[in-house]
C-alpha cells in the first residue's frame, strides 16, 4: 500500500465514520425519551468512552426526541423574555445560569423547543460529560426574501464543540428536520454535525467575531449578499463557482451565466417561479473540471431555481 493511498483511505475512513451515526443511534435509539440532562449523560458515558461519539450521542438522541415547537416560533411567549436585577457579577451569572438551566429543564420536560432549546440541552449535556462547548448565537438564512436584507438581531442558535483540540459546529436544531408549507417534518441529518467549515458561511454566521475569525473573515453584509444554498446541494462536491451574490443581472443578450465545479455525471437544469418547466442550460465551456452554463430567463422572471440531479440546489433572485 503507498503511503499516498494510505493517506486517503485514512482521510476517507475518517470522513465516513464522522458522519455515520448507525452505530451511535443503535444504542441512543433505546435510551428513554424524557430524561434530565444529567441523566443522558451518565448514559452517554456509561456507553460510550470517546469524546466524539459522546458529542455524537448527544446529537442523535436530541434531534430524535425533542421536536421543533413552530407555535412558539410563530408565537414567542413573552413570558419567556425574562428580565432581572443584579447587584454584582456573580449574581447575574447565577441568574443568567438559572435561566438557562429552566429552557434545559422545559426542553427536555416537554419534548419540544426552539433552537435556544436545543443548544441549551446540547451545551448542559456535553457540560456535564466534560466536553468543552459554547453556545452560539447568530444568523442563519432560509428564504431569498432576506438577500441583502440583514437581520438586526441574531436569529438562531447553535453549538460549539472542542474535539481533539479542534472546534467544530453543530446545529441540532436543523439536524432534527425542517419545515414544509407550515408543518415541521422529523428528518434526521448529519450534515449539521461537524458542518465543514469550508461550507459554514454558506448557511451559518456566529454574531460574535471571535466565533467568526476561528473559521473565515466575512462580515454581515457578505453573508446576505450571498444566495440561498439547499441542503442537498450542500451535501455535494458541486461547488458554485460565479456568480457568488445572490441577485443575478442579465447581461446584454438577457442571458445570466454561472461557472460550477464537479458537474460531471449530473443533470443541470434552471427553473423560474412561476414557470412549471425547468430549462436545459448551454454549456459555453468546460475545462478542468470546471463548466460555465448560460440560460435565458422568462422576460419577467423574477427567482430563479439552479436544480442538480432535479433537486433544488441554489435559489435566487433575479435584478432589474
Amino acid at each position: 500500500m503507498t503511503s499516498r493511498f494510505l493517506l486517503f483511505f485514512l482521510i476517507f475512513s475518517s470522513f465516513l465514520q464522522a458522519q455515520d451515526f448507525s452505530r451511535i443511534k443503535e444504542k441512543t435509539d433505546v435510551y428513554d425519551t424524557v430524561l434530565t440532562a444529567e441523566k443522558l449523560s451518565k448514559l452517554i458515558k456509561r456507553d460510550f468512552s470517546n469524546k466524539e461519539d459522546q458529542v455524537k450521542a448527544v446529537y442523535a438522541w436530541l434531534t430524535k426526541n425533542i421536536r421543533y415547537d413552530l407555535k412558539e416560533f410563530h408565537n414567542p411567549n413573552r413570558e419567556t423574555k425574562t428580565t432581572f436585577q443584579y447587584r454584582t457579577l456573580e449574581e447575574k451569572e447565577r441568574k443568567i445560569k438559572a435561566i438557562n438551566d429552566k429552557i434545559v429543564k422545559e426542553t427536555l420536560t416537554r419534548k419540544r423547543a426552539v433552537c435556544e432549546g436545543y443548544a441549551r440541552s446540547f451545551a448542559k449535556i456535553c457540560s456535564f460529560l466534560n466536553i468543552e462547548n459554547e453556545f452560539i448565537q447568530g444568523y442563519v438564512r432560509t428564504s431569498v426574501n432576506t438577500i441583502r436584507r440583514p437581520e438586526l438581531q441574531p436569529n438562531h442558535a447553535w453549538n460549539a464543540v472542542k474535539i481533539n483540540d479542534k472546534w467544530m459546529y453543530v446545529d441540532a436544531t436543523w439536524g432534527a428536520g425542517s419545515e414544509n408549507n407550515g408543518r415541521w417534518h422529523r428528518k434526521f441529518n448529519s450534515y449539521y454535525y461537524n458542518i465543514p467549515k469550508e461550507k459554514y458561511f454558506k448557511t451559518h454566521l456566529p454574531e460574535k467575531a471571535v466565533w467568526r475569525l476561528r473559521v473565515g473573515r466575512i462580515d454581515k453584509e457578505q453573508f446576505y449578499e450571498q444566495p440561498i444554498y439547499s441542503n442537498d446541494f450542500l451535501k455535494l462536491d458541486t461547488e458554485l463557482i460565479a456568480p457568488k451574490e445572490g441577485i443575478l443581472y442579465k447581461n446584454e443578450k438577457g442571458a445570466i451565466q454561472f461557472t460550477l465545479k464537479d458537474v460531471n455525471n449530473k443533470e443541470i437544469l434552471f427553473g423560474f417561479l412561476g414557470s412549471s418547466i425547468a430549462l436545459k442550460p448551454t454549456i459555453l465551456n468546460t475545462k478542468n473540471n470546471k463548466t460555465i452554463v448560460s440560460i435565458t430567463p422568462p422576460k419577467n422572471a423574477q427567482q430563479c431555481f439552479l436544480l442538480v440531479d432535479r433537486k433544488v440546489a441554489i435559489h435566487f433572485l433575479i435584478g432589474r
